[in-house]
């Protein structure tokens, strides 16, 4: 969008207050970060290194340009280290299952539909999970939550391991493991994503937020190339074992954090009334509402062509399983780089309209992978798919950062849990597409999908960013009048 930036001082959601100074939270406790306040003269907050005065750890001051030297800055601290260690080794070993459960379900029944039927396992308990996930993790400790969840998801790698072993393993045993590992990961990542605030300062939330981004796109890389060769050398049930292992030193590093704070200066409400109050938060609050917009309509546009990819790579590029694997790993690679791209922005650079130009982009990639595959075949779409790759995952973690830079600390869970819901609707598009797609042909929908993004980001640059860019005094009163309508209409309702 074209309009001013979203700044860490005026995405505070009411709390229009500098960069790096402590805000009580707004039922008078102490300060939501945990820090002690700007004015005691105490040492940094979150256990950071010292910086520039009134800062935590001082913070590039507001106009500076990219730069190579923040990408990485999140890491100085240590508790945000260990958040990221368990992020990364559990997503390894969530991307080798993936890739396991896929092949041995293939090996068990031998058709396609089995295939697709698990990974529908893993998508549908989102519906019913993602928004009493977010709810739980403003109300308990996200602390808790995660090793709650990494003890599941160990536990059911195993158990699947030593039933390949014995010899009992089925395909209703793996479908209803994946509905229990979709069901575990709505509460996992709302509560990882919300603990974020509680272990960086603000202004680093963009940067360790980028670089989750890096450590997922990192194992799509990495994670299917393990994961052939561990079952080619020792089989589906090692291979399952060491999944397992992973997850559990995830659980490891999880343990040497402290527990999460934020939600102990909150009013007690049933979890019901939280899942009413944090979406009126949303539709009450018009940069959270234009944001999460934002998303859903990119998301429903720009992703769903991954679900008709493997059959225009075999029916239109003539490719195989290695020409596959080369379109999918050039886009994780095209998206590592991407999130390191946004791992280097400043929170004060103009955000809405780096957002704007990352969406046309992405766009752009998708007409280029219809048009430049036509034009240019394997060749092309290799470009195409690795330019997606960039622009794709740079637009999603600008948007989830600016999600969590606008929203109230008290409400991060909830609006992390309804961003993610947008991801379980994705699926759905893939049979319309499939449809089209053999109506028109690949060609085609890949460039009819990308000219919609494109105008769609055209539209909301005009008229969606006067809602978003607001001057600092406008964005507070915006995120107050958000929170105490939604918590007076649910009062007025009980």
């Amino acid at each position: 969008m074209t309009a001013g930036p979203v700044t860490s001082a005026d995405a505070d959601s009411g709390r229009s207050t500098p960069t790096g100074v402590a805000t009580p939270t707004r039922h008078g406790g102490p300060p939501a970060n945990g820090a002690p306040p700007a004015a005691s003269g105490g040492p940094p907050a979150n256990g950071a290194p010292p910086g520039r005065p009134g800062g935590h750890g001082g913070g590039p001051p507001g106009g500076q340009k990219p730069s190579f030297r923040r990408t990485f800055s999140a890491f100085k601290y240590p508790k945000y280290r260990l958040l990221w260690i368990s992020m990364a080794v559990g997503m390894t070993g969530m991307q080798m299952q993936m890739i396991a459960q896929g092949l041995l379900a293939y090996e068990l029944s031998g058709t396609f539909t089995a295939v697709g039927v698990l990974a529908m396992a893993w998508g549908v308990p989102q519906f019913f999970f993602a928004l009493p996930g977010g709810a739980i993790a403003d109300r308990m400790d996200k602390r808790t939550i995660l090793l709650i969840t990494q003890v599941g998801v160990a536990a059911q790698a195993i158990f699947i391991g030593l039933a390949i072993t014995t010899g009992v393993i089925s395909l209703p045993m793996l479908f209803i493991v994946g509905v229990f590992m979709g069901a575990t990961f709505s509460f996992n990542m709302p509560a990882r994503q919300a603990f974020i605030p509680e272990v960086v300062p603000r202004e680093q939330m963009m940067n360790a937020i980028a670089l989750n981004n890096t450590a997922m796109n990192s194992t799509r890389i990495f994670s299917p190339l393990a994961a052939g060769l561990f079952i080619s050398l020792w089989g589906f049930d090692v291979t399952y074992y060491i999944t397992g292992a992973m997850y559990g030193i995830g659980w490891l590093t999880v343990i040497l954090l402290p527990r999460s704070t934020a939600h102990l200066n909150r009013e007690k409400r049933g979890m019901f009334d939280d899942i009413a109050i944090g979406l009126r938060y949303v539709r009450d609050t018009r940069a959270l509402r234009v944001l999460m917009f934002m998303a859903f309509v990119p998301i429903l546009l720009g992703i769903p062509y991954v679900t008709i990819l493997p059959a225009f790579a075999r029916a239109d590029l003539g490719q195989g399983e290695f020409g596959f694997s080369l379109l999918v790993g050039l886009s994780a690679v095209g998206a590592l780089i991407g999130s390191l791209v946004i791992a280097t922005l400043n929170p004060r650079s103009r955000l809405p309209l780096i957002q704007s130009l990352l969406g046309a982009g992405w766009g752009a990639g998708l007409v280029f992978l219809g048009l430049g595959s036509a034009m240019f075949g394997f060749p092309g779409a290799l470009a195409a798919m690795f330019l997606l790759g960039v622009f794709q995952m740079g637009y999603m973690a600008l948007n989830n950062s600016m999600l969590m830079l606008t929203a109230a600390p008290e409400y991060h869970g909830r609006v992390m849990s309804l961003y993610m819901l947008t991801f379980g609707i994705f699926p759905l598009m893939g049979g319309p597409l499939g449809v089209l797609g053999d109506a028109i042909g690949g060609f085609a929908t890949f460039t009819a999908l990308g000219v919609a993004l494109v105008a769609f980001i055209a539209l909301m640059a005009v008229v969606g960013g006067q809602r978003i860019t607001m001057s600092p005094a406008r964005r507070a009163k915006s995120s107050h009048e958000g929170i105490a309508e939604a918590e007076a209409e649910v009062e007025a309702a009980a």
